[in-house]
């Protein structure tokens, strides 16, 4: 027997199959969540959905919960081909009173930023979305007793956080630079 079978033995007799089966089952659905969440905001700052428009920032509040202060921007949205205009448009952003900001009405009627920081930002959750997937295939591969190291699956894993790390920093610099 390999070092590797041992490992997947003693994690068997460690944790029960039920045990095993709800960490996997857990690891499918936050992964497909957060994947579809991500991806759902991903269209809107790619361009993809949504009515493209400006904000026009007219004021800021500032609310509290937990101990956090939380900004909210208020102003007039602009679509731009002129046929909607919302003035009474908010945002959970800080932004400076009297700038414009690039954003896309969503099908609910909530706004979304747009630009690199916003782009990039949000490919790293989904990325993240996608490795918690594939990190759940894993886990199933080690449910189903199969034989040796999902070598093709842990490569993807390695591949996914890699690509997340770097569109997560991409992002913040994008958006440190956005915001000067």
């Amino acid at each position: 027997m390999s070092g590797r079978t041992n490992r997947r033995e003693r994690l068997r007799e460690r944790m029960p199959a039920g045990g095993l089966l709800l960490v996997t089952a857990g690891l499918l659905v936050v992964g497909a969540v957060v994947t579809w969440l991500a991806v759902t905001h991903l269209a809107y700052t790619s361009g993809l959905a949504g009515t493209s428009g400006h904000l026009e920032v007219e004021a800021c509040t500032w609310s509290e919960s937990g101990g956090h202060r939380y900004p909210h921007c208020h102003g007039v949205f602009r679509s731009d081909d002129g046929t909607v205009v919302d003035p009474g448009a908010t945002i959970d952003s800080r932004l400076p009173v009297g700038s414009t900001v690039g954003l896309r009405q969503t099908a609910s009627g909530g706004y979304e930023r747009t630009g690199f920081g916003a782009l990039f930002g949000w490919l790293a959750v989904s990325l993240f979305g996608l490795a918690v997937l594939v990190l759940g295939a894993a886990a199933v591969n080690v449910l189903a007793g199969a034989r040796g190291s999902p070598r093709k699956l842990m490569l993807l894993l390695a591949g996914l956080l890699a690509a997340m790390l770097a569109s997560a920093l991409v992002g913040g610099v994008a958006g440190i630079v956005g915001a000067f």
